[in-house]
């Protein structure tokens, strides 16, 4: 190769390089500084608070025994600072166990945990279970502690019985319930009808 193809070499490299070096400074930093406007006037026309709103809603979820949970609501809500929590009205939700049984809730509101199942419904809950129905303004039903925690104007009611306490907590993995009051002093209210044929 002679000294005069090296030279020309070197020429068009130094070309390249200073195409190139304009090319980034110059071109390329123009884009960026369009895009980053675009996303500000983006930015500048969404509310800070911007909710997702979806009607219609159903979730579904089932555990490794088998047992399914379904929560429906007419309308929900996702906030864009908790994307996996779901505010709910009108919810209905279904609890349904391997052997056949069901448990109904329904309530107001609710605040559905995408990411574990968890649920706390709020106003006029009701649960319905076999001939027995249970009533409170608060129901969180936590799948990932396990327990179900009723409180606020709690009312048990079967065939047999009508109970009043302040909360009722239930062990999901054992079934075992515990009726509480807030104040020591006072005593759940349990009241007992026997059907033998006398009454």
């Amino acid at each position: 190769m002679g000294k005069k193809a090296i030279i020309q070499y070197l020429i068009l490299l130094t070309i390249i390089i200073i195409i190139g070096f304009v090319y980034l400074n110059y071109f390329k930093t123009e884009n960026k500084k369009e895009i980053l406007g675009l996303k500000k006037k983006i930015e500048k026309n969404i509310p800070k608070n911007s909710k997702d709103l979806i009607n219609d809603l159903i979730y579904s979820s089932e555990d490794r025994k088998g047992n399914k949970y379904q929560i429906k609501s007419k309308e929900g809500e996702i906030d864009s600072k908790q994307k996996n929590i779901i505010t709910m009205k009108d919810v209905t939700a279904e609890i349904m166990l391997v052997n056949g049984e069901v448990v109904y809730i329904s309530s107001e509101k609710a605040k559905y945990n995408n990411d574990n199942y968890d649920t706390l419904f709020q106003g006029s809950v009701m649960i319905k279970y076999n001939d027995k129905s249970i009533n409170s303004e608060y129901l969180d039903l936590s799948f990932e502690n396990k327990i179900a925690k009723l409180q606020d104007d709690v009312i048990y009611e079967s065939n047999t019985s009508k109970l009043k306490a302040d909360k009722i907590l239930v062990d999901l993995i054992n079934m075992s319930t515990k009726f509480l009051m807030n104040d020591k002093n006072k005593k759940v209210s349990v009241k007992t009808t026997i059907d033998n044929g006398n009454n």
